[in-house]
């Protein structure tokens, strides 16, 4: 099950967003850089797709859990309620690509997700019960519990050791290698 983190990705792109965007004339591709990735590789990233697409609007999927402090904003933004540090991370990221002398689209729309992608899961923690129970034996009731224990399912991650895909791993008995990108 190593890809399933990637397989909800596509999920989440393909069975939801792409409908949505479709309905409205609106085409969505996509392209993966993989964890762990430096804001350098990702800022040439996004100015290379920009200039390569006049018309194209860019945004981004990137955790804000584990990012580097070398981050646009992630220093000044410490001090900051989680929202707020998103949001000035998103805005500073912005900032620094659109002053980029070589970038040619300014349609870029920066995007950073509180947490790993696994606190979206527990949106539904029904569903995703359902989906992992296909495969493993999960007590039911599991996913719900530590859903109904946060305000949101981004709050859950409140520390490296109980992240969501901590959590989801104890609950699947430790069978699910660690998720990754493919």
């Amino acid at each position: 099950m190593s890809c399933v983190k990637e397989l909800l990705k596509n999920s989440l792109c393909h069975g939801i967003l792409y409908p949505y965007f479709i309905e409205r004339a609106i085409v969505l591709s996509g392209s993966s850089l993989d964890g762990g990735f430096t804001y350098g590789r990702l800022k040439y990233n996004i100015i290379e797709w920009l200039n390569n697409d006049q018309d194209a609007y860019l945004t981004t999927m990137v955790d804000l859990y584990g990012m580097s402090k070398k981050y646009p904003g992630y220093n000044d933004s410490k001090h900051l309620n989680p929202i707020d540090k998103v949001l000035a991370i998103e805005n500073a990221v912005r900032q620094d690509v659109l002053s980029s002398p070589n970038l040619h689209n300014h349609k870029f729309i920066p995007y950073f997700q509180l947490h790993e992608f696994e606190a979206l899961l527990f949106s539904d923690p029904q569903l995703m019960e359902d989906w992992l129970s296909l495969d493993l034996s999960i007590s039911k009731g599991s996913f719900e519990d530590i859903r109904n224990a946060f305000e949101t399912p981004e709050h859950i991650n409140d520390n490296p050791l109980t992240a969501p895909s901590k959590r989801i791993k104890a609950i699947t008995d430790s069978r699910m290698t660690k998720w990754r990108t493919a």
